[in-house]
């Protein structure tokens, strides 16, 4: 992998953008790693003009991969095999097995939040990002959030998983409310029949994808998340984790807990 500050005169075929405390940047950025090329590794945060890159390339959001003069969007790693002309073999876990998942996961997670005290939640947790507890969990809830919205209205915004934090989510007390609220309406929106009547595919911000793959990709994001957070009870508040390693198996979890 390349520094950071390689120019733009002397960038490699390969760049990665990408942002700390962002799960699907890290997941990105290992899955270029595995495929032993050299790549630019693009913080946008540093990086003033990068995010205008990626605007004027079409895309809305990171993270994302260039090869050569061709941009895609990062969220799906098919997409980056496709691009990179490299093979991935990945076998998803039937819908049913994800929703399951999703539910305890979203128990589990609740446990968690209720762990710290409102200090803790104000408290900086990402490396080289200025991101909160507080704000790390209200954002497990927006991920839910943009999925049942996406599925019952068919949106494709992305506002709801990329940096919002709803300003009147403040308390521990709201943030456990706000998780709750979430995972009710994904609750409601099955309990309906809404994973019975599934497209094979769907329209996202980040093209047409495999529905089974939106399901996936919304699971593994709240997990790394709520792994995340366990972790950080367990190192800072001295409590046992809540989610063992039978949640993780069979998600595309990244390695490494931050990127």
């Amino acid at each position: 992998m390349l520094s950071d500050a390689v120019t733009r005169n002397e960038r490699p075929e390969i760049s990665v953008y990408w942002k700390p405390g962002c799960s699907s940047c890290l997941k990105t950025k290992e899955f270029v790693e595995e495929q032993g090329v050299d790549f630019e590794s693009v913080n946008v945060l540093e990086d003033e003009d990068a995010m205008q890159e990626i605007f004027a390339s079409g895309l809305r959001s990171i993270p994302a991969v260039r090869f050569r003069d061709k941009y895609v969007y990062a969220q799906n790693l098919d997409d980056i095999a496709a691009l990179l002309g490299v093979s991935r073999s990945h076998k998803r876990l039937e819908n049913a097995a994800l929703f399951e998942r999703w539910d305890v996961l979203l128990i589990k997670l609740r446990r968690i939040v209720g762990k710290f005290d409102e200090a803790h939640l104000q408290e900086r947790v990402i490396p080289f990002r200025d991101r909160s507890v507080r704000e790390l969990a209200i954002h497990v809830g927006q991920i839910v959030h943009a999925f049942v919205g996406q599925m019952v209205e068919e949106l494709i915004e992305i506002k709801p998983v990329h940096g919002y934090v709803d300003p009147d989510i403040v308390t521990k007390a709201d943030i456990l409310a706000h998780l709750e609220r979430t995972h009710r309406a994904l609750q409601a929106w099955r309990e309906k029949g809404g994973d019975q009547s599934l497209p094979e595919r769907m329209q996202t911000y980040y093209g047409n994808q495999p529905t089974s793959q939106v399901i996936e990709r919304g699971v593994w994001h709240c997990a790394q998340h709520a792994r995340q957070l366990d972790i950080i009870t367990a190192g800072r508040l001295g409590a046992e984790l809540e989610i063992g390693p039978e949640l993780y198996a069979g998600l595309p979890l990244p390695k490494r807990l931050w990127v």
